[in-house]
Formats: C-alpha cells, structure tokens, sequence
C-alpha cells in the first residue's frame, strides 16, 4: 500500500448529470437520484432516451415521419416523468443507434461529470444473452456512472455512505467523491476496505494495521478533523458479500467503490460475462452504487 497524495483544494463539481433511460419501469427507478444529486450540486439535468439500433433499423428511409414519431413518444415518455423536476435545470435529449457509444457522446458533448442509469441486474443465463447496458456503460465511462439496481428500496437523500477501497489510484479517486457527497449531503460516511485473506497476517494482526494506515490515508486527503469524523472498518472474505452486508446492517444509502474499466469490444463482452464486484453489489443491494472508473 502506497501513501496517498494530498488532495487539491478545488471541491468536486457534479455541475452537468446524464440520465440515461428506455423508459421502462427499471430505468425511470433511478430518476429521482438524478434529480436529487442536480439539486443538491445546483446542476443541470440532461434526460437522455437512446432508440437502440435495431429498432432504428426498421424504420426505412422513406418513413423518416415514423421516426419522428417514435422520437416525440420517447419525449412525452419523459415529460411524462417530471413531476419530480420542477425545480431542477433539465433539458430532454433523443437519439438513435448503439446504447453505449451514443450516451457517451452525449457524456462527452454535454460535458457531463456523472451518468445515472438504471439496471436490471440480471445474473446467470439471462445476462449472458442479454448483457448489460448499464455494465458495459460503467466499464466504457471516463465518468462516474451512479447505477441504480432491481431491489432498490433506499430514498433519494444520501443519509448514510459507504466508501469502499483497495487504496489503488482508482479508489483514490471514489474517495474525493466520497468526501463530497458526504458534505453535501451531511451525511455519516463508513470506510470499508475488505481483505480477502491473500494476506500474509492473521486477522487479528492486520486489521488494527490496516485501520491505522486507512485513517493516515484519509488524513493525508482532508485532515484530521475530517477524518476523525469518519468510521473506519476492515473486513475479511468475499469483497461483495462483506458490502453488501454492512450496507444491510448499516442502512447504507448510498455505496462509493471503484470499477474496472473497458473499452469497444471489452466493454460489450464484459457486459455479458459474470460481473465485476461493482455488479454484484449493483444486483443485490438494496441502495445505488456509485461506480468510478479509473480516469
């Protein structure tokens, strides 16, 4: 484990959100997070509705009104959702052609600091037949993708976070967010980093280690004070079985943890392969997971 670098002074701006939806009951689940997060950064919120490939592939050239229509379905579908954002900043996008490519354009052309997806979180058979948009969209994103899965059961107010690390630079990253969220959130945040017993101490050995290294780390970020604030835990075993059950027993709203990151065709194949940590969580938790890939 390496020391961390202090951190700048400039605070996280999460100024420009990507919701992105096919307006099924799944998907519109995450909407009141998006909003939520835009109000609380005093941000813009983009609605974004992607008519996948294939169905673009039927309309001919000649039924270009067809697509028209398709497209101002997909904007009633929205408006039709915005009781919750009267007082939010948003503006409704539609486009056509590959889910993945086309939200991360969108990501990129509206300069976008954070995607909000929602997700089925299917497992097994079903996602290897079907995959994963909201996987491949974290495993492709240059930004944090706050993925919301199937057992939701948690509000849209962060009331108690859970950040959790490997101390690689990527979980570095997720720790700023971590900080920010929870400041403007006012909310209690848990550290957690999991051992999975590859180390050479026992337990008892290496957790008040790993505790005292956790709180230096933190320190070197924010300062004692922050820090002091912060509950430290070290678990041992299976990294998603251990989160998932503190964010059960903790009533954990909202789960921080750091995702690999793919590009192309590595993107769309792990999207159909068993999942990452970050997806496990994402299928069985009960709160959103924040996914942050390495910039």
């Amino acid at each position: 484990m390496s020391t961390a670098s202090p951190l700048l002074t400039s605070e996280i701006a999460l100024r420009n959100i990507l919701f992105a939806t096919d307006l099924s009951p799944g998907s519109l689940l995450a909407l009141p997070f998006a909003a939520s997060v835009a109000q609380r950064y005093a941000g813009k919120l983009f609605l974004a509705h992607i008519l996948p490939n294939e169905d673009y592939a039927s309309v001919s050239s000649e039924s270009r009104a067809t697509l028209g229509r398709l497209e101002s379905g997909a904007e009633e579908g929205l408006v039709g959702a915005l009781g919750t954002l009267r007082n939010v900043d948003h503006e409704i996008l539609t486009d056509h052609g590959s889910l993945r490519s086309r939200l991360l354009a969108v990501a990129e052309k509206c300069r976008v600091d954070l995607i909000v997806i929602g997700t089925h979180g299917w497992r097994g058979v079903k996602k290897l037949l079907r995959g994963s948009t909201a996987e491949e969209v974290a495993c492709a994103a240059s930004r944090p993708v706050l993925i919301v899965g199937p057992h939701i059961s948690t509000g849209p107010e962060f009331r108690h976070i859970l950040y959790e690390t490997d101390f690689s630079p990527t979980s570095e990253r997720a720790m700023r967010l971590a900080f920010s969220l929870s400041e403007t959130y006012d909310a209690p945040l848990l550290c957690l980093h999991v051992n999975d017993w590859d180390s050479k101490e026992p337990p008892i050995e290496a957790a008040p280690k790993t505790v005292e290294f956790f709180r230096e780390h933190l320190n070197s970020y924010r300062g004692r004070r922050f820090a002091e604030k912060c509950e430290v835990r070290v678990e041992f075993g299976s990294r998603s079985d251990r989160i998932l059950h503190l964010a059960d027993t903790q009533a954990i709203d909202l789960i921080i943890m750091s995702a690999p990151k793919n590009k192309g065709i590595r993107a769309r194949i792990a999207s159909h392969l068993p999942g990452s940590p970050a997806y496990e969580v994402v299928s069985e938790a009960v709160s959103p997971v924040l996914a942050v890939p390495a910039q």
